[in-house]
């Protein structure tokens, strides 16, 4: 199995929700969220294609769960993250997969497809936008029209009022880590789970980025493994952007 088999896997799963986008069913979930067919068929077509890549592993996905879940591979993923803004027709949504290997990110990859944009990684490899690298910025200066993205369910208004720059929320938790590693914001606050979080981090690690808890914490992937949300928002920023964001909380 090549890196370049999982992101051809990726990009035809991505057209395919954009070939539903023109005309798909909606349903709320338990927690309100919204779901569609174009989800479940997206995840459907990843598990189907992926296990043929790699017939040993398990798998995490958003809408149907563990398969296997003790694998010591599984593939993480989120068929469409950012489901809300392709119900609108916000192009703000991508189909993020990773693949965990003993409590390591082994590669991950993440497709929007409205933008045509390609990322991924394999560990210790660095991060490529459509196969061109890409770095985070970092520095411990800000300006005013620097933004830190965050997750709408990851802040409060007093933190949104001291934080550096402009804030942002995107709606999609893919697109806020894959444009922190290229470079277009700053940082980003998230909450989430395994299949939400996975390939982005992997990227932004990848492009120079650290991962802590907002609270300074060691952030450990094993958090997310067994399947639970984030009870607390992490903030994944290149180093000197994160320490300047860490000097300033603790000052305030």
């Amino acid at each position: 199995m090549s890196i370049n088999e999982v992101k051809q896997l990726v990009i035809e799963a991505g057209r395919l929700a954009q070939r539903l986008a023109e005309d798909f069913t909606l349903e709320t979930k338990s927690d309100s969220s919204f779901v569609t067919n174009a989800d479940r068929a997206v995840e459907s077509y990843l598990r189907e294609h992926l296990a043929q890549l790699l017939p040993e592993a398990g798998f995490f996905g958003e809408e149907e769960g563990f398969t296997n879940r003790h694998a010591r591979l599984l593939w993480a993923i989120d068929p469409i993250d950012g489901t809300s803004n392709f119900v609108f027709g916000i192009p703000l949504w991508g189909v993020s997969v990773a693949l965990i290997e003993d409590e390591s990110i082994r590669l991950g990859v993440i497709f929007l497809p409205v933008l045509n944009e390609v990322y991924w990684a394999e560990k210790g490899a660095g991060a490529y936008l459509n196969d061109q690298p890409i770095r985070a910025v970092d520095s411990e200066e800000f300006t005013s029209e620097d933004v830190i993205c965050y997750a709408s369910d990851a802040v409060d208004a007093d933190l949104l009022r001291i934080m550096p720059g402009r804030p942002r929320c995107f709606g999609s938790a893919v697109v806020k880590l894959a444009w922190t590693a290229a470079g277009r914001v700053r940082g980003a606050l998230s909450l989430g789970r395994l299949y939400d979080l996975a390939a982005g981090l992997l990227i932004c690690h990848e492009a120079g980025c650290q991962t802590r808890y907002l609270s300074g914490e060691e952030w450990y992937l094993k958090h997310l493994t067994g399947g639970a949300a984030l009870r607390e928002p992490i903030l994944t920023a290149p180093p000197r952007t994160m320490q300047a964001i860490f000097r300033l909380l603790h000052k305030v």
